[in-house]
Protein backbone atom coordinates (compact mmCIF):
# COMPACT_ATOMS: atom_id res chain seq x y z
CA UNK A 1 0.00 0.00 0.00
CA UNK A 2 1.21 3.87 -0.79
CA UNK A 3 2.04 5.66 2.32
CA UNK A 4 -0.48 8.22 3.55
CA UNK A 5 1.31 11.28 2.03
CA UNK A 6 1.58 9.62 -1.13
CA UNK A 7 -2.24 8.69 -0.57
CA UNK A 8 -2.75 12.56 0.00
CA UNK A 9 -1.02 13.43 -2.84
CA UNK A 10 -2.66 11.81 -5.39
CA UNK A 11 -5.87 12.49 -3.60
CA UNK A 12 -4.86 16.64 -4.13
CA UNK A 13 -3.85 15.92 -7.42
CA UNK A 14 -6.98 14.88 -8.18
CA UNK A 15 -9.07 16.85 -6.50
CA UNK A 16 -7.32 20.21 -8.26
CA UNK A 17 -7.56 18.77 -11.37
CA UNK A 18 -3.85 19.16 -12.67
CA UNK A 19 -3.68 16.80 -15.40
CA UNK A 20 -6.96 18.20 -17.14
CA UNK A 21 -5.36 20.04 -19.45
CA UNK A 22 -4.32 16.61 -21.17
CA UNK A 23 -8.22 15.72 -20.79
CA UNK A 24 -8.85 15.70 -24.69
CA UNK A 25 -7.16 16.70 -27.96
CA UNK A 26 -8.65 20.36 -28.22
CA UNK A 27 -8.33 21.22 -24.46
CA UNK A 28 -4.62 20.73 -25.29
CA UNK A 29 -4.61 22.43 -28.46
CA UNK A 30 -6.16 25.43 -26.78
CA UNK A 31 -3.42 24.88 -23.68
CA UNK A 32 -0.72 24.93 -25.66
CA UNK A 33 -1.82 28.33 -27.85
CA UNK A 34 -2.81 30.33 -24.71
CA UNK A 35 -1.18 28.80 -21.85
CA UNK A 36 1.85 27.30 -22.37
CA UNK A 37 4.70 28.28 -19.68
CA UNK A 38 8.10 29.21 -20.31
CA UNK A 39 11.01 26.71 -19.42
CA UNK A 40 11.68 26.76 -15.54
CA UNK A 41 15.25 28.29 -15.09
CA UNK A 42 17.58 27.08 -12.22
CA UNK A 43 16.64 28.68 -9.03
CA UNK A 44 18.79 31.49 -7.20
CA UNK A 45 19.81 28.35 -4.19
CA UNK A 46 20.41 26.27 -7.15
CA UNK A 47 22.83 28.67 -8.66
CA UNK A 48 24.66 28.97 -5.05
CA UNK A 49 25.16 25.76 -5.08
CA UNK A 50 26.59 24.59 -8.77
CA UNK A 51 28.33 25.90 -11.72
CA UNK A 52 25.96 26.40 -13.83
CA UNK A 53 26.21 27.00 -18.02
CA UNK A 54 24.15 27.84 -21.14
CA UNK A 55 24.94 27.20 -24.34
CA UNK A 56 22.69 26.80 -27.58
CA UNK A 57 22.61 24.20 -30.06
CA UNK A 58 19.86 24.63 -33.24
CA UNK A 59 18.29 27.23 -31.49
CA UNK A 60 17.95 25.21 -28.02
CA UNK A 61 19.07 25.79 -24.75
CA UNK A 62 21.50 23.24 -23.16
CA UNK A 63 22.59 23.62 -19.67
CA UNK A 64 25.23 21.91 -17.68
CA UNK A 65 24.75 21.46 -14.00
CA UNK A 66 28.58 20.59 -12.39
CA UNK A 67 29.43 20.21 -8.32
CA UNK A 68 31.77 22.67 -6.86
CA UNK A 69 32.80 20.98 -4.18
CA UNK A 70 35.16 18.74 -6.16
CA UNK A 71 35.98 17.37 -9.48
CA UNK A 72 32.98 15.70 -10.96
CA UNK A 73 32.96 11.97 -10.69
CA UNK A 74 30.76 11.22 -13.89
CA UNK A 75 28.55 12.58 -16.09
CA UNK A 76 24.47 12.40 -17.09
CA UNK A 77 22.31 13.23 -19.68
CA UNK A 78 18.60 14.28 -18.42
CA UNK A 79 16.10 14.61 -20.34
CA UNK A 80 13.01 16.00 -19.12
CA UNK A 81 9.33 14.63 -19.24
CA UNK A 82 6.29 16.69 -20.33
CA UNK A 83 4.41 14.80 -23.02
CA UNK A 84 7.10 16.32 -25.79
CA UNK A 85 4.85 19.58 -25.47
CA UNK A 86 5.53 21.10 -22.25
CA UNK A 87 9.42 22.54 -21.44
CA UNK A 88 11.53 21.71 -18.18
CA UNK A 89 9.11 22.13 -14.66
CA UNK A 90 10.78 23.79 -11.50
CA UNK A 91 10.00 20.32 -9.89
CA UNK A 92 13.05 18.79 -12.77
CA UNK A 93 15.49 21.07 -11.60
CA UNK A 94 14.89 20.30 -8.18
CA UNK A 95 15.34 16.46 -8.89
CA UNK A 96 18.39 17.52 -10.97
CA UNK A 97 19.88 19.43 -8.19
CA UNK A 98 18.72 17.01 -5.45
CA UNK A 99 20.35 14.22 -7.64
CA UNK A 100 23.74 16.06 -8.96
CA UNK A 101 24.77 17.10 -5.61
CA UNK A 102 24.26 13.32 -3.74
CA UNK A 103 26.04 11.86 -6.47
CA UNK A 104 28.69 14.78 -6.90
CA UNK A 105 28.25 14.39 -11.14
CA UNK A 106 27.83 16.97 -13.73
CA UNK A 107 23.94 16.66 -15.60
CA UNK A 108 23.62 18.14 -18.65
CA UNK A 109 20.16 18.84 -19.64
CA UNK A 110 19.00 20.05 -23.39
CA UNK A 111 15.89 21.89 -23.53
CA UNK A 112 14.79 20.10 -26.90
CA UNK A 113 12.16 21.39 -29.14
CA UNK A 114 8.71 20.89 -28.70
CA UNK A 115 5.48 19.35 -30.36
CA UNK A 116 3.39 20.29 -32.06
CA UNK A 117 5.63 23.20 -33.63
CA UNK A 118 8.43 20.20 -33.88
CA UNK A 119 8.74 16.41 -34.28
CA UNK A 120 10.41 13.89 -33.06
CA UNK A 121 13.29 14.50 -35.91
CA UNK A 122 13.71 17.44 -34.77
CA UNK A 123 14.16 16.74 -30.49
CA UNK A 124 16.06 13.57 -31.56
CA UNK A 125 18.78 15.62 -33.51
CA UNK A 126 18.97 17.93 -30.59
CA UNK A 127 19.37 15.33 -28.24
CA UNK A 128 22.00 13.05 -30.25
CA UNK A 129 23.97 16.09 -30.77
CA UNK A 130 24.64 16.67 -27.21
CA UNK A 131 25.29 13.33 -26.40
CA UNK A 132 28.17 12.92 -29.49
CA UNK A 133 29.61 16.32 -27.72
CA UNK A 134 29.48 14.63 -24.36
CA UNK A 135 31.34 11.13 -26.14
CA UNK A 136 33.68 13.76 -28.33
CA UNK A 137 34.77 16.00 -25.38
CA UNK A 138 36.22 12.85 -23.19
CA UNK A 139 35.57 13.96 -19.71
CA UNK A 140 33.31 10.95 -19.50
CA UNK A 141 33.84 8.10 -21.39
CA UNK A 142 29.79 6.97 -20.93
CA UNK A 143 27.60 9.10 -19.32
CA UNK A 144 24.58 7.68 -18.08
CA UNK A 145 21.10 8.99 -19.68
CA UNK A 146 18.13 9.20 -17.61
CA UNK A 147 15.04 10.27 -18.18
CA UNK A 148 11.16 11.01 -16.81
CA UNK A 149 8.25 10.16 -18.69
CA UNK A 150 8.38 11.72 -22.40
CA UNK A 151 12.04 12.03 -21.27
CA UNK A 152 12.26 8.78 -20.49
CA UNK A 153 11.03 7.48 -23.72
CA UNK A 154 13.32 9.90 -25.63
CA UNK A 155 16.48 8.81 -23.35
CA UNK A 156 15.75 5.23 -24.51
CA UNK A 157 15.12 6.24 -28.38
CA UNK A 158 18.35 8.29 -27.98
CA UNK A 159 20.32 5.24 -27.02
CA UNK A 160 19.10 3.18 -29.52
CA UNK A 161 19.81 5.81 -32.31
CA UNK A 162 23.33 6.07 -31.23
CA UNK A 163 24.37 2.70 -31.40
CA UNK A 164 22.88 2.06 -34.24
CA UNK A 165 25.39 5.24 -35.14
CA UNK A 166 28.33 3.15 -34.13
CA UNK A 167 28.31 5.35 -30.79
CA UNK A 168 29.59 4.47 -27.63
CA UNK A 169 26.56 3.45 -25.54
CA UNK A 170 25.97 4.92 -22.63
CA UNK A 171 27.12 3.40 -19.00
CA UNK A 172 23.34 2.80 -17.99
CA UNK A 173 19.91 4.05 -18.25
CA UNK A 174 17.79 5.41 -16.05
CA UNK A 175 13.54 5.14 -16.96
CA UNK A 176 11.27 7.01 -14.20
CA UNK A 177 7.77 6.13 -15.66
CA UNK A 178 8.84 6.29 -19.29
CA UNK A 179 6.71 6.90 -22.18
CA UNK A 180 7.72 4.21 -24.70
CA UNK A 181 4.92 3.72 -26.34
CA UNK A 182 2.82 7.24 -27.73
CA UNK A 183 0.32 5.36 -29.46
CA UNK A 184 -1.82 4.89 -26.59
CA UNK A 185 -3.30 1.54 -27.48
CA UNK A 186 -2.27 -0.88 -24.32
CA UNK A 187 -5.73 -2.53 -23.47
CA UNK A 188 -4.79 -2.68 -19.85
CA UNK A 189 -4.80 1.25 -19.94
CA UNK A 190 -8.50 1.73 -19.54
CA UNK A 191 -8.27 0.18 -16.22
CA UNK A 192 -5.96 1.85 -14.76
CA UNK A 193 -6.82 5.51 -16.52
CA UNK A 194 -9.65 4.75 -13.81
CA UNK A 195 -7.21 4.81 -10.69
CA UNK A 196 -4.62 7.63 -12.33
CA UNK A 197 -4.58 10.52 -10.68
CA UNK A 198 -2.95 12.62 -13.61
CA UNK A 199 -3.37 11.08 -16.79
CA UNK A 200 -5.92 10.34 -19.30
CA UNK A 201 -5.42 8.66 -22.53
CA UNK A 202 -7.15 11.14 -25.02
CA UNK A 203 -4.41 14.09 -24.71
CA UNK A 204 -1.07 12.34 -24.72
CA UNK A 205 -2.54 10.20 -27.70
CA UNK A 206 -2.95 13.57 -29.63
CA UNK A 207 0.70 14.59 -28.59
CA UNK A 208 2.24 11.29 -29.38
CA UNK A 209 0.55 12.34 -33.01
CA UNK A 210 2.08 15.44 -33.01
CA UNK A 211 5.39 14.30 -31.84
CA UNK A 212 5.73 11.88 -34.62
CA UNK A 213 5.09 14.46 -37.13
CA UNK A 214 5.59 12.67 -40.74
CA UNK A 215 6.95 9.43 -38.88
CA UNK A 216 4.68 6.56 -38.15
CA UNK A 217 3.47 6.64 -33.99
CA UNK A 218 5.11 2.88 -34.01
CA UNK A 219 8.39 3.61 -35.18
CA UNK A 220 10.70 2.79 -32.94
CA UNK A 221 12.36 6.72 -33.07
CA UNK A 222 9.03 7.85 -31.64
CA UNK A 223 7.51 4.75 -29.63
CA UNK A 224 11.25 2.99 -28.46
CA UNK A 225 9.07 0.10 -27.17
CA UNK A 226 8.97 -1.42 -30.45
CA UNK A 227 13.22 -0.64 -30.95
CA UNK A 228 15.44 -3.15 -30.74
CA UNK A 229 16.49 -3.74 -27.24
CA UNK A 230 19.58 -5.54 -27.77
CA UNK A 231 22.88 -4.43 -26.99
CA UNK A 232 21.47 -2.02 -24.42
CA UNK A 233 23.34 -1.02 -21.65
CA UNK A 234 21.76 -1.77 -18.02
CA UNK A 235 18.50 -0.19 -17.24
CA UNK A 236 17.22 0.92 -13.88
CA UNK A 237 13.65 1.58 -14.57
CA UNK A 238 10.50 2.80 -12.13
CA UNK A 239 6.71 2.87 -12.36
CA UNK A 240 3.78 3.08 -10.23
CA UNK A 241 0.69 1.03 -10.44
CA UNK A 242 -1.83 3.88 -10.75
CA UNK A 243 -0.12 5.67 -13.66
CA UNK A 244 -1.29 4.47 -17.58
CA UNK A 245 2.45 4.32 -18.44
CA UNK A 246 2.67 1.13 -16.10
CA UNK A 247 1.31 -0.31 -19.26
CA UNK A 248 4.44 0.59 -21.25
CA UNK A 249 6.75 -0.57 -18.26
CA UNK A 250 5.47 -3.97 -18.11
CA UNK A 251 5.92 -4.56 -21.52
CA UNK A 252 9.49 -3.40 -21.89
CA UNK A 253 10.62 -5.31 -18.37
CA UNK A 254 8.50 -8.23 -20.27
CA UNK A 255 10.49 -8.00 -23.57
CA UNK A 256 13.88 -7.31 -21.64
CA UNK A 257 13.43 -11.43 -19.34
CA UNK A 258 12.22 -12.97 -22.87
CA UNK A 259 15.64 -11.38 -24.35
CA UNK A 260 17.71 -11.70 -21.91
CA UNK A 261 18.61 -7.58 -21.43
CA UNK A 262 19.52 -6.35 -18.69
CA UNK A 263 16.61 -4.25 -16.76
CA UNK A 264 15.77 -3.91 -13.26
CA UNK A 265 12.35 -2.95 -12.75
CA UNK A 266 10.63 -1.61 -9.89
CA UNK A 267 7.02 -1.54 -9.64
CA UNK A 268 5.36 0.33 -6.11
CA UNK A 269 1.55 -0.30 -5.83
CA UNK A 270 -0.19 2.72 -5.07
CA UNK A 271 2.03 5.34 -6.54
CA UNK A 272 1.36 7.84 -9.51
CA UNK A 273 3.28 9.20 -12.23
CA UNK A 274 7.12 10.19 -12.15
CA UNK A 275 7.09 9.07 -8.06
CA UNK A 276 10.75 9.07 -7.82
CA UNK A 277 11.07 12.32 -8.45
CA UNK A 278 8.44 13.50 -5.82
CA UNK A 279 8.60 13.37 -1.59
CA UNK A 280 7.52 10.16 -0.60
CA UNK A 281 9.29 7.74 1.31
CA UNK A 282 8.67 5.54 -1.76
CA UNK A 283 10.27 8.24 -3.42
CA UNK A 284 13.48 8.31 -1.10
CA UNK A 285 13.65 4.48 -1.53
CA UNK A 286 14.06 4.82 -5.32
CA UNK A 287 16.65 7.99 -5.18
CA UNK A 288 18.74 5.80 -3.08
CA UNK A 289 18.65 2.85 -5.61
CA UNK A 290 19.03 5.39 -8.39
CA UNK A 291 21.81 6.53 -6.66
CA UNK A 292 23.60 3.19 -5.99
CA UNK A 293 23.01 1.75 -10.06
CA UNK A 294 24.15 5.61 -11.20
CA UNK A 295 27.72 5.39 -9.33
CA UNK A 296 28.06 1.21 -10.30
CA UNK A 297 27.28 1.88 -13.81
CA UNK A 298 29.96 4.59 -14.52
CA UNK A 299 32.67 2.56 -12.47
CA UNK A 300 32.25 -0.12 -14.51
CA UNK A 301 32.10 2.24 -17.57
CA UNK A 302 36.04 3.63 -16.72
CA UNK A 303 39.08 1.79 -17.99
CA UNK A 304 40.17 -0.59 -15.66
CA UNK A 305 43.26 1.33 -15.06
CA UNK A 306 41.36 3.96 -12.64
CA UNK A 307 38.56 1.69 -11.29
CA UNK A 308 38.78 1.32 -7.30
CA UNK A 309 39.84 4.77 -7.11
CA UNK A 310 37.99 7.57 -5.87
CA UNK A 311 37.97 11.26 -5.86
CA UNK A 312 39.46 13.32 -2.89
CA UNK A 313 36.74 15.72 -1.89
CA UNK A 314 40.23 18.17 -1.01
CA UNK A 315 41.92 18.51 -4.68
CA UNK A 316 39.47 16.48 -6.82
CA UNK A 317 42.20 14.05 -7.47
CA UNK A 318 42.13 10.50 -8.01
CA UNK A 319 43.48 8.43 -4.83
CA UNK A 320 43.22 5.05 -3.78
Amino acid sequence: MASLIAQATAFGVRLARIGGRFADERTLADYLKHHRARPARPSAAMRRRFDISVKQCNGCEIYTVAPRAARPTGGVLYVHGGAYVQSILRWHWRFIAHMAGRLGMTFTVPLYPLAPEHDCAAASAVVLDVYSELLAKGEVSQPVVMGDSAGGGLALSLTIQAIRAGLARPAGLVLLSPWLDVTMTDPTQEEIEKVDPLLVRAGPRAAGRWYAGAMSTADPRVSPLYGDIAGLPPILMFCGTHDILVADARRLAARAAAEHADVEYHEEPGLMHVYPMLFFPESRKAQDRIAHFVRDAVAKSQPLSTRGLRHDGRTGELIT
